[in-house]
């Protein structure tokens, strides 16, 4: 009895996402009421401490969030300024080959976006570079999908943000074992598209450019999470992979010129978070000043100014794109509120090291398993960070049970929460609509499976490993 009530959350999310359907920010709800009713009803579970992880887990759901629309209204205002028209049609020109620009595309351009934004963005904008680039709608919504394949530091990293909340690791140590693990997984991706984009003679052409290209990606990745900025290390994984593509076609940049203009709100944003992260004294001055101005989401709201007085945005347009943000805000905001505090009330009430207890069934194994849970939890709620925040507090006390290493456990976690989301319902119908082909998102969904699963495949064997 015990197991179901303390499984009952990660049941009801499973049943409202994906037979009834519903919204993820209602099944968000529901989650959050069956977690509520366990602790309150059943007498294993404690409720003594559920204010506090409700004031915490509200804490860093208001952190998420600040991020997210900072994210989403920069996007909007550089769209509104057509800076992404034009970054689209200078990268559909710099490289005509399919299968070379479905490579840049994948672990280049779109990894870079997806972590300066997140939720998806980057499917917003590559989607239309491999419709230009003459990919079928099918193809180009499964290219645009594995763009998110550094998806543990979208919108900066907030769902690793979360991951390191509720794991106790600080977020420079899950940020870095999580790029570790991911550094055998651009090159993944990166053969995979090139294999949809020309098949086995594209694979001939182009495999060991996107081998070498997905390590730069991972690399750089890597580097800048140990040395740089943890936060950036996503988007400078992107441009890295980017930087040495576009090395090789040195040419062709002497020939067009570089949308400079177009670029400069992301430079903008660049310096401001190399400043207030590299530079230790700004940083302490910064947090000293409150939640408001520690973090990105700061630094994103200056670079959504700088965007508007760079391209003369006026009123009305400003206005608009506001409003779309607030549209694109609002759903997500309400999904992570409540699987963030779904996830706090199965952490405090003793639920999670109640499931956890099960676990010694798996022994040194567990590791093994630990990925396949974290890729479910990515699939059902769509988002790295309700993923974290659903799971993340089970992945840790089993690992604490078995005596194997948390923070490699958590990281985990955080990776395959980040690559299985991609298969969620509302990334798919995303990634079908911003290509023009809703009602097929069944196809999409089978297309894009193929590196996840090896992805998920890699990790256990990381996981058998450590453990």
């Amino acid at each position: 009895m015990g197991y179901f009530v303390a499984g009952a959350p990660f049941v009801v999310a499973g049943v409202a996402l994906v037979w009834l359907r519903w919204p993820a920010t209602w099944s968000g709800v529901a989650a959050l009421a069956a977690a509520l009713a366990g602790a309150f009803l059943y007498p294993g579970l404690e409720r003594s401490g559920l204010g506090g992880a409700f004031w915490a887990g509200l804490g860093t759901s208001g952190e998420v969030l600040y991020v997210l629309f900072g994210g989403l209204l920069l996007y909007n205002l550089l769209s509104a300024g057509e800076a992404i028209e034009r970054m689209s049609e200078f990268l559909g020109w710099l490289e005509p080959e399919g299968e070379a620009l479905a490579l840049v595309v994948v672990v280049g351009a779109a990894p870079f976006f997806e972590s300066v934004t997140g939720f998806g963005v980057a499917v917003v904008i590559s989607a239309p570079i491999l419709l230009a680039a003459g990919f079928s709608p099918l193809r180009a919504a499964v290219l645009s999908s594995w763009g998110q394949c550094a998806v543990p530091w979208g919108a900066l990293g907030i769902g690793t943000v979360i991951g390191a909340d509720l794991s106790g690791t600080s977020f420079g140590e899950l940020s870095d074992l999580s790029a570790l693990l991911s550094l055998p997984l651009f090159p993944v991706y990166a053969v995979a598209a090139v294999a949809l984009a020309g098949g086995w003679d594209g694979v001939k052409r182009r495999g060991v450019e996107a081998v070498l290209l997905g390590l730069i990606a991972g690399a750089a990745t890597l580097l800048t999470s140990l040395f740089l900025i943890p936060e950036l290390s996503g988007a400078l994984g992107g441009l890295a992979a980017t930087g040495a593509f576009l090395a090789v076609r040195w040419r062709r940049l002497l020939e067009e010129s570089v949308p400079v203009r177009a670029f400069l709100p992301y430079a903008f944003l660049l310096a401001l978070l190399a400043v207030a992260n590299g530079l230790r004294p700004v940083g302490t001055w910064l947090a000293s000043l409150g939640p408001v101005f520690e973090g990105p989401g700061l630094p994103l709201l200056f670079s959504a100014a700088f965007a508007v007085h760079l391209f003369g945005l006026g009123g009305e347009v400003v206005g608009s794109a506001a409003r779309q943000t607030f549209k694109q805000w609002l759903p997500v905001a309400g999904a992570v509120v409540g699987f963030l505090l779904a996830g706090q009330v199965v952490a405090t009430s003793g639920a999670a090291a109640l499931l956890a207890s099960g676990a010694e069934a798996f022994g040194p194994f567990y590791a093994a398993v630990a990925p396949v849970l974290g890729a479910l939890g990515g699939a059902l709620t769509g988002s790295n960070a309700a993923s974290n925040a659903l799971f993340m507090p089970v992945q840790v006390e089993a690992a604490r049970g078995l005596g194997l290493p948390e923070a490699f456990v958590a990281a985990i976690q955080n990776v395959a929460g980040s690559h299985a989301s991609m298969l969620s319902p509302q990334r798919v119908v995303l990634a079908a609509t911003a290509v023009g082909i809703p009602g097929r998102e069944s196809e999409v969904a089978r297309a894009t499976l193929p590196p996840i699963v090896a992805s998920v495949v890699i990790l256990a064997l990381a996981g058998l490993l450590a453990g």
